[in-house]
């Protein structure tokens, strides 16, 4: 059967003249739009780029959003233009055509060309974005519910960043301030013009590490390392937000970068590596409160610590109920009206597999006040507490760090004589295996020896072994390798004459850093309750 084709004068007569409409349109929507190249503050736009790539990203945004500006115009002028000049009351009467050749190449080769001008400006930003060699400085960046962690690794020291926000604001019992859930306790610190890898981790769900100025968006997944960079053109503050639904505390997320000059970052780091201890010599002294509080004072100042903005209540709520499924309830807690021991190990050391993150960025005075507060409240109703001085204990293996000196004290404490380390020598002794693998290492011995003097002479006395790694990688690899490599040392003491009920096996401990970090690969002896 034929088909028949008709085009009558209508049709050419309609495209020509719908052609010169679009183009008259396009150029005037091209030098509307081209000023907002350079408007990145106007409030109805981007924030105002601070990096080359945060530059190039803006730049994308705009050209993209010009051609579909101009394709939109351009459909729909052609449309309104035919329906109105080509109207039936005019006496204007349809064009039947099928299967025009000339039409099917339009429509095929335009959208060709449009998508190539967008397509060669994309994958260039797309190719610049993920291009994060050559650093100058790198630091890892790991997700919490609901904080951020920074380990500078190449200089030694780490810390965490929260939410700053007053609790007032947030309870709306004071007006809301002008960065209201925007402001952190300890942002990142970066130099300007520096080029800056991060590399980004979580500790429990999925996160997103965000900030707009600086063109960085990146997910942090539990297990897996991923990277990004940037490189800040100006000292300023510059405010993101956890950009990944995380859980109930999201919105509690926010990450903060700030940006200083050379001079003032060296300052700073300077001041971090005194404040953290990094290349003091081993034998400096350490300070320790060792002023005993009353329950009162404790409690009091605990209160405050588990109300504060990113304590202890945005998981277990003020109430202690916690959230059923989420997080367990304080109120009534097993492990908050047990032995201490048990609570000050969970708050220094955390719960791997949940969210329960270890607590041990806080001082031992806020530890110490924490539990004392847990303990107290609600229904709980346990009679013992703990001192300040006995989470400073607890993070050494039960005794006080060597040359530490406490309140009051004149000289840093004694260092223990011959005779006494022949019979409780200080713990813990470290083991460190070499990557991958889980058996004893050559210079395991001096360990077995520490800590079987240790044992020697006290008949119910008891060691904790616990294996360590890192948060890279297949994470129920690493926890079994943990495991498999305490299993070891546990063998060598019982071979050495220790009964297995002398052993305390303790869950495997994660912590920051990589695979090369030794102390992602030790086993270590403790003191045992």
């Amino acid at each position: 059967m034929r088909k028949e084709i008709e085009l009558n004068t209508m049709t050419s007569h309609s495209l020509r003249s719908a052609t010169s409409v679009l183009a008259s349109t396009a150029l005037a929507v091209v030098g509307a739009l081209l000023p907002l190249t350079v408007a990145a503050d106007w409030r109805m736009n981007l924030k105002p780029a601070n990096s080359g790539i945060a530059q190039q990203m803006f730049e994308l945004h705009t050209l993209i959003t010009v051609v579909c500006v101009v394709i939109f115009l351009g459909v729909f002028g052609v449309m309104f233009y035919s329906l109105y000049a080509h109207r039936k009351s005019k006496g204007h009467k349809a064009a039947q055509f099928h299967e025009s050749a000339t039409v099917e190449a339009l429509w095929t080769i335009i959208p060709f060309f449009i998508l190539l001008v967008m397509a060669f400006p994309a994958t260039k930003a797309v190719l610049d974005m993920r291009d994060s060699s050559a650093p100058e400085m790198t630091v890892k960046v790991t997700g919490y519910q609901w904080k951020w962690g920074y380990d500078y690794i190449h200089d030694g020291f780490g810390y965490m960043s929260t939410l700053s926000t007053p609790l007032a604001q947030i309870k709306g019992s004071e007006p809301q301030g002008e960065n209201y859930l925007l402001e952190v306790d300890n942002p990142l610190v970066i130099p300007v013009g520096k080029k800056v890898r991060l590399l980004i981790t979580s500790n429990d769900v999925i996160h997103s590490w965000w900030v707009q100025a600086l063109g960085v968006k990146q997910d942090a997944v539990p297990g897996f390392i991923r990277d990004a960079w940037f490189r800040a053109d100006r000292p300023g503050l510059y405010r993101g937000n956890c950009a990944e639904l995380c859980g109930k505390e999201h919105g509690f997320m926010p990450t903060v970068v700030e940006v200083k000059t050379q001079a003032d970052y060296d300052i700073w780091l300077a001041a971090q590596k005194d404040k953290y201890g990094v290349g003091k010599a081993t034998a400096a002294v350490v300070a320790v409160d060792s002023k005993t509080y009353s329950r009162e004072d404790l409690v009091a100042h605990g209160k405050t610590v588990y109300e504060g903005a990113g304590g202890c209540q945005g998981c277990h709520q003020p109430t202690g109920k916690g959230v059923a499924g989420q997080f367990p309830a304080l109120d009534g807690s097993k492990v908050v009206n047990g032995p201490t021991a048990d609570q000050v190990a969970l708050l220094l050391n955390g719960k791997a597999g949940t969210a329960m993150a270890s607590f041990k960025h806080l001082s031992d005075k806020d530890l110490a006040g924490v539990m004392a507060y847990t303990r107290s409240s609600w229904s709980n109703k346990a009679t013992e507490f703990v001192q300040p001085i006995d989470f400073a204990k607890a993070r050494n293996g039960g005794t006080l760090p060597a040359g530490s000196v406490v309140a009051g004290a004149s000289a840093p404490a004694a260092a223990p004589t011959a005779a006494s380390a022949d019979v409780a020598p200080l713990l813990p002794a470290k083991l460190y295996f070499a990557v991958g693998k889980m058996e004893l290492p050559t210079d395991a011995k001096p360990s077995i020896d520490a800590a079987l003097a240790f044992l020697k002479g006290k008949g119910s006395g008891k060691i904790d072994i616990t294996g360590y790694t890192d948060q890279t990688g297949d994470r129920v690899a690493n926890l079994e390798l943990a495991k498999e490599r305490a299993k070891s040392v546990r063998a060598a003491l019982e071979a050495a004459g220790v009964k297995r009920d002398q052993i305390n096996m303790k869950a495997p401990a994660e912590i920051t850093g990589a695979s090369d970090n030794k102390e992602a690969r030790r086993v270590e002896i403790n003191a045992g309750a």
